[in-house]
């Protein structure tokens, strides 16, 4: 059974979140991705239910099976309506977990898993993210759009790198777009 969070997401830049991360299992990578991602906050693997806050959700997992495998469990949870009232599972976010491709049976089962979420987004390994502490990690706007990773002249990353920032800007687009699907017919629930 997967936790409730009760008090409001926290508010790390100019407005709040306008969707929530959380961790399918310990190590997704959601810390690191709320740190850059500045319209996102980390849920601390709990549902969301606070209604001052976001609770739009996209279940992120290490793209290793115990990951995916973790990642189906909160997803089929939110399909069998396990999810407190009120959250809405947007997508699912998976995150290499080494260099290089995947293997074709974590591919395969991943792309069945995410299935069961209305959009999917992959986090390529990023070698730059490595040395970083999280308070070292750049920001990420939706005004910023997609920008060529840059470095300070210590090798520090000084711009969110160019896949996180492209995955980051089209789930602003994904979520700008259900919601205007939502809004010209009430009927159809759109996450």
């Amino acid at each position: 059974m997967i936790e409730v969070r009760t008090e409001p997401l926290p508010i790390t830049g100019e407005f709040p979140p306008l969707f929530a991360l959380m961790g399918a299992h310990g190590g997704a990578g959601t810390t690191t991705l709320a740190r850059m991602w500045a319209p996102a906050a980390d849920t601390e693997r709990r549902w969301p239910t606070s209604p001052l806050t976001t609770r739009r959700v996209l279940v992120v997992a290490r793209e290793h099976m115990s990951g995916i495998a973790a990642a189906a469990d909160v997803l089929r949870a939110a399909l069998d309506e396990s999810a407190p009232m009120g959250v809405t599972v947007c997508g699912l976010i998976t995150v290499a977990a080494h260099p290089g491709r995947p293997s074709k049976d974590v591919v395969r089962y991943a792309g069945t898993v995410s299935e069961l979420a209305p959009h999917s987004y992959r986090i390529p390994w990023v070698k730059s993210l490595i040395p970083l502490l999280h308070r070292q990690l750049p920001t990420w706007r939706p005004s910023d759009g997609v920008k060529t990773t840059q470095q300070t002249a210590d090798g520090v990353i000084a711009t969110v790198p160019s896949p996180i920032a492209a995955v980051g800007h089209q789930i602003c687009e994904d979520l700008a777009a259900d919601r205007a699907a939502e809004r010209s017919d009430p009927s159809v629930t759109v996450a």
